[in-house]
Parts: structure tokens; sequence; C-alpha cells
């Protein structure tokens, strides 16, 4: 599984440097390396077998992929380009299963229906910790006029980022524990700026 994990990378960087349109400021390459790395230490703080963990790396992986065909209801195109690349290395219907169950649960608004699920919610909800979450907001800003026409003032996008933050939450023990502090200073520094 490792190896085939391997390929998937390769592949999904190939595909996403070579269709992904330039305007994808948020979901890109480096938004799936960040999800990768997350569910990877979701997973290993979390009981899993191996089977399962390469379940999820192979699913962040896919998950944003069908951006390079559409924005609205990417995952449907994510789920068939994933099974399609996994029957490809003839991985078991049961793994692709699990792996197309995984990129479904990422839809918004997230509803994970089972533990691998809520893993990867937590892991594509990663960034709402980190200490550069203002810069990963503004590149979903500066995506969603480009892509959507949806545009934004400061303060307006300021609390609705307020708001997501604060009716999130996330599902799995390890990233209750470990992301919560830093999501909240990000609501802090949110509300700071709209007083200003």
């Amino acid at each position: 599984m490792r190896e085939v994990t391997r390929k998937a990378n390769l592949f999904v960087d190939k595909l996403l440097n070579e269709r992904l349109p330039l305007s994808m400021y948020f979901h890109n390459y480096r938004h799936t390396v960040l999800v990768l790395k997350a569910v990877t230490e979701i997973g290993n703080h979390s009981i899993l077998t191996d089977i399962e963990k390469c379940t999820l790396q192979l699913a962040a992986l896919f998950h944003d992929v069908g951006y390079t065909e559409t924005y609205m209801g990417h995952e449907d195109v994510s789920i068939q380009i994933a099974a399609e690349f996994l029957k490809g290395e003839n991985i078991s219907d049961e793994i692709i299963d699990s792996v197309c169950k995984c990129i479904d649960a990422t839809r918004f608004p997230q509803k994970p229906k089972d533990r691998l699920g809520m893993i990867i919610c937590d892991a594509d909800f990663y960034h709402l910790s980190l200490v550069d979450y203002p810069l990963y907001a503004e590149n979903l800003k500066k995506e969603w006029q480009e892509n959507l026409g949806i545009v934004y003032s400061a303060e307006k996008w300021d609390m609705l980022n307020v708001s997501l933050l604060s009716s999130h939450q996330y599902f799995v023990p390890y990233a209750r524990k470990a992301l919560e502090k830093g999501k909240q200073l990000n609501i802090k520094k949110l509300l700071n700026n709209s007083v200003r």
C-alpha cells in the first residue's frame, strides 16, 4: 500500500500542476500536502490499522483533485478520479470504497459517518488551528472571488471567519486536544482585527 500511496502522490502532484486553474489559491497541492500530513498526524494518535492509515492518506491525496474539472460538486469528480486510479493499481474494491467514503465525508458542511471520515474532516480543517490561518483565509477569499464571483469586504470576511471558526468542532479526541487551542487563538485575532 505504501508504494500505491507514493504513486498516488506523484499522480496527484502532476495532475494538479498540469490541470488545476491558476485561480486556485487555497485548494491546491499545498493544501493537499497539509491534509496528507494532518491525516498522518491524527492517524498516528488514533488506534488505526496500517490499511486504515493508508486509506486516509489516499483519500487526502485525492480529496480535492475534482477541482481540476469543476468547482461546485468537485467531490464527485474527486471520487471518480480516485476510483479509476486505484482500480488501475489493483486495489481491492473494499479499500477503494473506503477511500471514496472518506472523500465524500469532506463535503461542506461536514457530516462524517465513521471514524475515518471524522479524521479526514479534521485534517481538512487543520489549517483553522495554524498561526498563519489568516493567510489561508485570504487565499480562500481570493479564490472565491475569482472562481465564484463572491466579493467580501475585509470586515465581512473577518466576521464570516469568526462565525465559521466559532461554530466548527473537531470530531476526534486528538484533534480537539491538539488543534482547538490554535483555533481559539485565531478567533481572538479575528475579533481584535474587527474592533480596530
